[in-house]
């Protein structure tokens, strides 16, 4: 919604990625005071190299993953029938090599990792069970990208970053492996 306000005040002269950059910057400051303010799940302090092996590993492996089905579904006949990939695809590669960075591998994920892991599975797996927590926040997570073809890549991905969470307790490794995701995403399309 912020997004689509912002668009229509100044999308014109700055692009549509600039607009969601700053409807990002925006929403950041609420979605981190509430997630301050409730519940969640807290990361043991003490790090050991054996976690830190195992926290590499969570990430690789949601980054491949998250490539392998990014490549899978941009080369399946659905990208072709939805109009909703082609306007967000459209709205996320307009603007400049900087702003595509700033927009998609810092304040998108940082936005989108405090909201559905850190508030959402965060609060479900307090309240209820860690598999229902990674469900219903995946099929938010899903819903959030607003068409099928992403929808199905956010689940995906969205359950793997929630077992990551539940699992470590660390929400700054699911914003690191969205990021390094998008980031890849971001370099393989402008090659």
């Amino acid at each position: 919604m912020g997004y689509g306000v912002i668009f229509s005040l100044i999308g014109g002269k700055y692009g549509s990625l600039a607009c969601l950059l700053i409807a990002a910057i925006i929403c950041l400051i609420p979605i981190t005071i509430i997630y301050r303010a409730v519940p969640h799940l807290i990361p043991n302090p003490e790090i050991t190299k054996k976690d830190i092996i195992k926290y590499v590993c969570w990430i690789v492996g949601i980054v491949i993953l998250g490539l392998l089905v990014n490549i899978v579904l941009t080369h399946s006949g659905l990208v072709n029938t939805s109009n909703g990939f082609k306007r967000a695809s459209n709205t996320l590669t307009d603007g400049t090599f900087v702003i595509k960075i700033m927009c998609n591998v810092v304040a998108v994920p940082l936005l989108e990792e405090i909201l559905v892991r850190g508030i959402i599975a965060g609060q479900l797996a307090i309240w209820q069970n860690p598999l229902f927590a990674v469900a219903i926040s995946s099929i938010f997570f899903g819903i959030l990208h607003n068409n099928i073809v992403q929808f199905i890549y956010a689940l995906i991905i969205g359950i793997a970053l929630g077992f990551m969470y539940i699992n470590t307790k660390r929400l700054s490794l699911c914003i690191i492996a969205h990021a390094l995701i998008n980031f890849f995403v971001i370099i393989i399309t402008n090659l």
